[in-house]
């Protein structure tokens, strides 16, 4: 096989679309409730969730379409706007670091998510967010912790799962890759996802055929972020409602 066909099929089957319906569902109701008005007091021991601001409540759902739209650099600016109001939005913060990252706009996004992870507890979504800032950033050992932090708290968090396989392959630890891909499969109970595995799984095989081959060709070049991501033009698209286990 090519180098260059190799590198497009890895590129292709190992792109991830963009996930986000456990992103903006648990996202949304982990840390705020769209309630106006003081706290929100919460049954038993738990603690009491913060209503989102009732004045930036436009400025959220505004934001949360252009996001489903992939406007994301328009909702970068609307949610700057949100925190201009109120800095201490939780929801407002956890959605523009998200935007962020769809920006590829990586160092703020991590900026976002350090600030958000001290005023709540991090959920998967968080993980996921902040694995996927790091990623892009190129500090791969740290968006794996983060994938994994994820995947603790939701196994069943495929897109969490994607990015740790692909943060395996740019390691070149092949093997775990493949076992990474491959814990997922269990979980994928629709046709979709389970076509998302397989194609994942053979994309990492594709990528280190390329890695073999560039080294037999006298080349020291490792699998890089760019050659994942180039020529993405098929990636396996996951249906938003299959993010957090197939409900």
């Amino acid at each position: 096989m090519a180098l260059s066909k190799a590198v497009s099929i890895a590129a292709s089957a190992l792109a991830l679309s963009v996930v986000w319906s456990f992103t903006m569902g648990q996202a949304w109701a982990a840390g705020e409730t769209v309630t106006a008005g003081k706290d929100a007091e919460s049954e038993g021991s738990e603690p009491a969730v913060k209503a989102v601001n009732e004045k930036i409540l436009p400025l959220i759902n505004d934001a949360y379409k252009e996001i489903g739209s992939g406007e994301a650099a328009k909702a970068v600016k609307t949610l700057v706007k949100a925190l201009n109001i109120d800095p201490n939005s939780i929801t407002a913060r956890r959605y523009l670091a998200f935007a962020l990252v769809q920006s590829k706009s990586y160092v703020p996004a991590l900026t976002q998510m350090q600030k958000l992870s001290k005023i709540t507890p991090m959920n998967a979504f968080d993980w996921y967010v902040f694995g996927e800032a790091y990623a892009g950033a190129g500090a791969v050992d740290h968006s794996l912790s983060c994938y994994e932090q994820a995947l603790a708290i939701t196994p069943a968090y495929h897109a969490a799962r994607g990015g740790s396989v692909k943060a395996l392959v740019r390691k070149g630890l092949f093997a775990q890759a493949l076992q990474q891909a491959d814990k997922g499969v269990p979980y994928a109970t629709d046709q979709v996802v389970k076509k998302y595995y397989a194609s994942l799984r053979q994309g990492v095989l594709d990528a280190e055929t390329y890695q073999k081959e560039s080294a037999r060709f006298g080349s020291s070049q490792g699998v890089s972020q760019e050659m994942m991501d180039e020529q993405a033009s098929k990636p396996v698209l996951i249906n938003p409602s299959m993010s957090e286990g197939d409900n």
